[in-house]
């Protein structure tokens, strides 16, 4: 095994002499100028091969930088729909209250509003600043509507109207804006005079 490359060496090295050699009985190189042609010739295969690397090194980083880049979009991806999931799961609990009643238990009446806090933790993670506030404040207003429609006893058409109006506005919105974070393009605005249509013909 260890043969093999030192009969190698030997074999280029050998070559190597003959050549030059070669050359020089030829006249193809004149003795005199063999030390200068040799290390001019040296001193390109030294460049040629700083430059080798630093494109190698280049394109490493980049590789690298792109798959982690995929890495992250993946997984923002699957934050965000997890997250609309979650949301959609828990706006048609009953409660979200913590305090424990006779029929529930600690973990099922807990639970929601736990997962509802660690879907936020996540999302925060991989939102700016400014989206993750918004989303805040549409989760709020989507809650609140839950609620009131709850709490309403005999439930009218109209009510359902306006409950699923808002649902559609504030989901939508936090749609565009989880949209805006994983593709970086500008929300596409929804035809609201259609949403509102199809919301009235499904009473």
């Amino acid at each position: 095994m260890k043969l093999k490359p030192n009969f190698s060496r030997g074999a280029v090295l050998v070559l190597t002499i003959i050549f030059l050699i070669t050359a020089v009985t030829f006249e193809i190189f004149e003795l005199s100028s063999l030390p200068a042609q040799f290390f001019g010739t040296l001193l390109g295969v030294v460049i040629t091969a700083i430059i080798t690397v630093l494109l190698l090194q280049g394109q490493t980083k980049s590789e690298e930088s792109r798959e982690r880049n995929l890495m992250v979009f993946e997984k923002k991806q699957e934050i965000f729909f997890h997250f609309l999931t979650q949301l959609n799961t828990i706006l048609q609990k009953e409660e979200l209250t913590l305090h424990l009643s006779h029929d529930k238990t600690l973990e099922r009446e807990v639970n929601s509003l736990q997962d509802l806090l660690f879907e936020f933790g996540f999302l925060q993670m991989h939102t700016s600043t400014e989206t993750f506030d918004r989303i805040l404040v549409c989760v709020g207003n989507l809650m609140e509507e839950s609620k009131k429609i709850k709490q309403i006893e005999n439930k009218k058409e109209q009510d359902f109207e306006l409950y699923y109006q808002v649902l559609a506005t504030d989901f939508f919105a936090i749609v565009s804006l989880l949209k805006l974070e994983l593709y970086q393009t500008a929300p596409t605005a929804i035809d609201k005079n259609q949403l509102d249509r199809i919301i009235r013909l499904s009473f």
